[in-house]
């Protein structure tokens, strides 16, 4: 499994539903117990030109489809679903199952119907395991 963590900077993040336990989140992802194979990756947007950005944005797209969730409100509005606020505002983990070149998953998003908000920590408190610490933004960790 690999994870690709897409953010700005606690200081970017909007005070919404969707950020929700973000600085648990960033916690939990440092914590991925040893025994699992996955790979770590955190990505500091602020460094990606707004045209790359929107490329990942439309590959979270696809599994959002397939899956019956919503993306286009949590990464932009009810007139903006091109993801104005992906990775920068409201903070982006996309989910790649072992072998995969497409995310099978990504997170926050809102559950089927008008279900509510799946959040990053809602995702990685799965992984319970003792914190790790590391600083973000040092690129990919792979843990095996």
């Amino acid at each position: 499994m690999k994870l690709e963590f897409y953010w700005a900077g606690k200081e970017q993040v909007f005070g919404v539903a969707a950020n929700e336990g973000i600085e648990e989140a960033l916690e939990l992802l440092y914590s991925i117990p040893h025994g699992q194979s996955i790979s770590v990756e955190i990505v500091d947007t602020n460094r990606l030109p707004r045209e790359r950005l929107q490329e990942i944005y439309s590959r979270a797209c696809a599994p959002a489809v397939w899956k019956h969730t919503g993306i286009r409100r949590v990464f932009g509005t009810k007139r903006r679903g091109d993801g104005p606020f992906f990775g920068r505002e409201v903070p982006a983990l996309l989910v790649y199952e072992a072998g995969e070149r497409h995310p099978t998953s990504v997170y926050p998003h809102r559950k089927p119907g008008r279900g509510p908000v799946v959040t990053i920590r809602d995702f990685l408190s799965e992984f319970d395991a003792p914190v790790r610490h590391q600083e973000p933004g040092a690129g990919a960790t792979t843990r095996q």
